[in-house]
């Protein structure tokens, strides 16, 4: 049976570019999605001095092309990009690293029933599933939970229970992939 094209989907992540921002791990769990998952793509909302590095991480993940920095987000250009994501990622390595805008963008997405993956480290953990919440600096536990919340809210969108799309070998897959980055 064919399938028609699938509608695009955007992760966002409101976060500086610097180390405790976290970007570098978002970048490495997208590269292992991507290729499951051509309808995704990630927007960034932050500045910071690791710009040019993130670019270049992404350029070599080959997933420049899905990747958009954004640069400096106002408050109102998070609350519209919270408004069109598929999930919120606050990747955080470091509390200092949380920017008010990123506070800006889980009270949104809270507010607007969007999922949201982020370390413990992010603004107001508390409010998280426990679900979502995985640790700093694990672009693969970042990766297969992004996987999960993905199916979950596709399974919701179509109706269907959770258990009527789950995909046991996605893991698998992902986690293959995953070994072979490392072995080259």
């Amino acid at each position: 049976m064919a399938t028609g094209p699938v509608a695009p989907r955007r992760l966002l992540c409101v976060a500086p570019l610097v180390p405790t921002g976290g970007v570098d791990t978002l970048l490495t769990a997208f590269g292992m999605l991507a290729g499951d998952h051509p309808e995704l793509s990630v927007e960034v909302l932050g500045t910071g001095p690791l710009s040019r590095v993130l670019h270049d991480q992404a350029a070599y993940l080959g997933i420049a092309d899905r990747v958009h920095f954004r640069g400096r987000p106002t408050a109102s250009a998070v609350r519209a990009a919270v408004h069109g994501c598929a999930v919120l990622v606050l990747p955080h390595r470091d509390d200092t690293g949380v920017a008010p805008t990123a506070e800006v963008a889980l009270a949104q997405a809270l507010a607007s029933a969007r999922p949201v993956v982020a370390t413990p480290l992010a603004s107001r953990p508390d409010l998280l599933d426990a679900g979502t919440v995985v640790p700093p600096g694990t672009p693969t536990v970042l990766a297969q939970t992004l996987e999960s919340v993905l199916a979950r809210s596709r399974s919701a969108a179509d109706g269907a229970c959770p258990a009527d799309t789950a995909a046991p070998d996605r893991d698998g897959r992902l986690l293959r992939r995953v070994w072979l980055r490392v072995l080259r």
